[in-house]
This record gives structure tokens, C-alpha cells and sequence, in this order.
């Protein structure tokens, strides 16, 4: 008979880092939809015996999960806040307006900031890296929008598109989004000036020590970047 203190720990089904052959991923709307899902068939192409449990959230909700160990490798549209988290480019998007057709700004001339100000706007979250950005590069330009300017949230790239079809504002959208998700009522606008672009980064925790299967996908990200 095998003595007590022989006996060996259980495994904690609900630690995703308990298996060398499980990776828990969190990544923000735009990489979830767009990058994650083709790293992950690829990967798991080549590693089947390696489970991948990716979750979409925003890039707030992607710090949020990296640091409180929920997640071991995270992807996200905006750089985090903080020196106990790594970011590096791994893709690279632009950030476009969406216009509903036969908007007053549906037209192929650029838009101008002025013009945008007095537009309700249909954008994500405060935490989505897609509004950040957008609100970043504005700032940048000197030609931040005004405060008190009438927003309309969704809480994905689709309700966004779906809302601007329906008349409640242009929306801010990544033109990876636009192009999934086209439809004859909305349009592809610009705002004058080079264009708004933003990196979309792999995150992870700096002073974390990767499992052997979060190492492989990593490495793996790393070779398809597409930057």
C-alpha cells in the first residue's frame, strides 16, 4: 500500500499551465479576429497534441489577464501601460472610417478634423487599443477632437459596422474590420494626412517564465509576423 505522504498532488484541471500541452491566450478584438485564429490552425496544425484557449476581450482586459495570470501570452492593438509587461510588433493594421452611404462625408475626398468634430462618431470601448490609437494619433496631429463630442459604443467591430449602416454616426474602425465585415450601405473614408496606421503587438509578462508549450507558440508567432 502507498503510503499518504507518497500520494501525488491532483492536477488542477482549471490551471491552464498545469499541462505542458495547454496555452491560454488572451488577445484584443482586432488580433483575436484577425491573427489569432490563423496562428492558432497553424500552430495546432504542426502541435496537435497542444491545446490553445484563446478569449477576446479588449486591450485593457488583455493587461488585466496577463497580470493577474489568467492568460500567458497576450495580443493586443495598443502598447500597455507599465514596465512588468513586454510588447512587441507583430502586425501592423489602419485605422479607417466607416461612413454610412450617401453620408455627407461618403465621398473620395479626404476627410478634414473639422469635419469629423461635428460628426456623431460610433467607436469601441475605452479600453479598445482601436479608439486609443485613433485618439493617440489625433493628439499627436495637434488636432485632438473635442471633448464633448457625441459617441455611440459598441463593444465590437461588427456593432460598430452594423450601427453606422444604421445611421448612428461614422464610425473608427481597423480597415481589417471594414474589409471583413463589407456591406454595400457603409464605406471606406480617410481623414486628410498620412494615414492613421497602428502596430498590434504580442505581449507577456517580463518576468515570467513561459511553459513548454506557451514557448512553442510564441516561437511560432514570432515566425508568422507580419510585419
Amino acid at each position: 500500500m502507498t503510503a499518504p505522504d507518497d500520494i501525488a498532488e491532483p492536477v488542477d484541471v482549471d490551471d491552464p499551465y498545469a499541462s505542458a500541452t495547454a496555452v491560454a491566450v488572451s488577445a484584443s478584438s482586432i488580433p483575436g479576429e484577425f491573427l489569432v485564429p490563423d496562428l492558432v490552425e497553424t500552430f495546432t496544425t504542426d502541435h496537435p497534441e497542444v491545446v490553445v484557449d484563446a478569449v477576446v476581450t479588449d486591450s485593457a482586459g488583455v493587461f488585466a489577464a496577463l497580470r493577474d495570470g489568467s492568460a500567458e501570452v497576450g495580443f493586443a492593438g495598443a502598447e500597455p501601460d507599465g514596465d512588468d509587461l513586454d510588447a512587441e510588433v507583430i502586425a501592423a493594421d489602419e485605422i479607417v472610417l466607416a461612413v454610412p452611404r450617401g453620408h455627407a462625408l461618403d465621398s473620395s475626398a479626404p476627410v478634414s478634423v473639422a469635419q469629423l468634430a461635428a460628426t456623431p462618431l460610433v467607436e469601441r470601448e475605452e479600453g479598445s487599443g482601436t479608439r486609443r490609437s485613433f485618439t493617440d494619433a489625433l493628439a499627436t496631429r495637434g488636432t485632438p477632437l473635442i471633448s464633448d463630442q457625441e459617441w455611440v459604443i459598441r463593444d465590437t467591430n461588427e456593432g460598430v459596422i452594423e450601427a453606422v449602416a444604421a445611421g448612428e454616426g461614422v464610425g473608427v474602425v481597423s480597415s481589417w474590420a471594414l474589409e471583413r465585415h463589407t456591406r454595400s450601405d457603409v464605406h471606406l473614408a480617410r481623414l486628410e494626412g498620412d494615414p492613421i496606421e497602428r502596430c498590434l503587438y504580442l505581449v507577456l509578462r517580463r518576468d515570467d517564465t513561459l511553459g513548454p508549450a506557451a514557448t512553442t507558440f510564441v516561437a511560432h508567432a514570432r515566425e508568422q509576423a507580419q510585419v
